[in-house]
């Protein structure tokens, strides 16, 4: 947090009985001391704001970053293949056991005018012949049928998984302006060789942006 601090700035010598005369002008006067109050009260609450907005930011989070953190909300189509992603009682998502493994989506709502930053998933993975692999992609809405643009991907042959693992990637700068009116933002999963199914899982994902 940045130091904030506070200095008052109003003194005021005191009057005396029957030598000063009290009046509203001039260097002693009711104006100039009221004038010197209000000063220091604009700045005694421009500090408080300033505090309130340093208490309100998460911890780790750089200056002019916000964080979206999107409840999970996957569905498993058939057509994407075998298996499919099912929820525990903690809410977090869990693949189907098998080589197979399984695939699921899920499509976000991203705020207009906004710029990616990272993607971050956390989980359970439990090593071995399993696959994860977390994608943060993107398909114009014109064009359903096009290969979509991937602002981010996770993958346990890419990144150095632990377990639990909480992964933190840069989004692609090419496409990390938000355009909703453009393009459908989704999150694709899919994971295969998974012999434990509670041994893996997605417990959340979040996304850090700065205004576009």
């Amino acid at each position: 947090m940045t130091d904030l601090s506070y200095t008052p700035t109003f003194a005021p010598s005191n009057w005396i009985d029957n030598v000063d005369l009290i009046q509203a002008d001039g260097p002693n006067g009711f104006n100039v001391r009221f004038d010197a109050i209000q000063a220091d009260l604009l700045r005694a609450a421009s500090v408080v704001s300033e505090i309130s907005t340093a208490i309100a930011r998460p911890v780790g989070v750089p200056t002019g970053q916000q964080l979206l953190t999107p409840g999970l909300d996957l569905v498993s189509p058939p057509s994407l293949g075998t298996g499919g992603w099912t929820y525990d009682e903690t809410g977090a998502a869990h693949p189907d056991a098998g080589s197979g493994g399984g695939s699921a989506l899920m499509g976000l709502g991203l705020p207009a005018d906004i710029r990616l930053v990272s993607f971050r998933a956390i989980g359970l993975f439990a090593g071995g012949p399993t696959d994860l692999n977390i994608l943060l992609l993107r398909i114009p809405l014109s064009d359903a049928n096009a290969v979509p643009d991937r602002l981010a991907e996770i993958r346990n042959d890419t990144s150095a998984f632990t377990n639990p693992y909480d992964i933190t990637v840069p989004v692609n700068a090419e496409f990390a302006a938000v355009d909703p009116n453009v393009f459908h933002y989704y999150i694709a999963l899919s994971s295969g060789f998974v012999q434990d199914s509670s041994a893996t899982s997605l417990a959340t994902v979040q996304l850090a942006y700065t205004a576009g």
